[in-house]
């Protein structure tokens, strides 16, 4: 009787995150699709004499204003520009398609430019996470309610679902509330999900004789916990 109602109770709350994880990545699917980061088709970075361009892409917005590989930014719409990521910073306020007055310097000569901002282009690499993502759910569930009683079926099901929400998660960049529940749900998921499936291939299809005890599966979790501290100190 104990045994069939730990049955219902995880089979409940595994349902209830499975709902929360679907939506979630619904919506995040969503917004990768209505949303993205406006840019100026310039990549920069942080040099001793300040901001300067490492490379601007060909027909960018940048390219496009005239500006070249070597130049240093020092001012968009005069804010002073004084580390590289001030820039998307920047554009963020400014929104995308607008115009922008940019302030920068070549060879020693102060010049203006005015640059279009555009938009990053949509990563086609996403959609096929998200379907691989959908693939592993639909295999978990499959598993889980045709065979749920079975040995380890819910500890295969959650690995799943945790490869499900690494998959499935991509923060847009609005990271607002709800896209920081998916900015760190995908970090904490890809560090949890090849722990899941080490205590998976440690258990099945039997225990090895020194991993019998629950207690013993903890020390494989501690790097995992140890990597997502520093990086959320960091």
């Amino acid at each position: 009787m104990l045994q069939e109602l730990k049955f219902q109770l995880s089979t409940a709350i595994l349902t209830i995150v499975t709902i929360a994880a679907g939506v979630s990545a619904v919506i995040n699917f969503q917004q990768q699709h209505k949303f993205r980061l406006p840019e100026d088709g310039v990549v920069w970075v942080d040099r001793e004499a300040g901001v300067e361009a490492l490379y601007v892409k060909p027909d960018g917005p940048g390219a496009k204003a005239g500006l070249r590989d070597g130049d240093r930014l020092l001012k968009i719409n005069s804010l002073s520009i004084t580390q590289a990521i001030d820039v998307p910073q920047v554009l963020v306020g400014v929104g995308a398609w607008n115009k922008t007055e940019y302030v920068l310097e070549r060879r020693g000569i102060e010049f203006d430019a005015t640059v279009y901002v555009g938009q990053t282009p949509p990563d086609r690499a996403i959609l096929y996470q998200y379907l691989l993502g959908a693939a592993y759910l639909m295999i978990g569930l499959f598993v889980y309610f045709r065979r749920g009683s079975a040995y380890k079926a819910r500890h295969f099901y959650v690995f799943c679902l945790v490869s499900f929400i690494f998959y499935s998660f991509h923060y847009s960049g609005k990271l607002n509330a709800f896209d920081q529940v998916i900015y760190f749900g995908n970090v904490a998921a890809g560090l949890l999900a090849p722990t899941i499936f080490l205590h998976l291939c440690m258990t099945f299809p039997e225990p090895k004789p020194w991993f019998r005890r629950r207690a013993a599966a903890v020390p494989l979790y501690v790097p995992a916990a140890a990597f997502f501290a520093v990086w959320l100190a960091v």
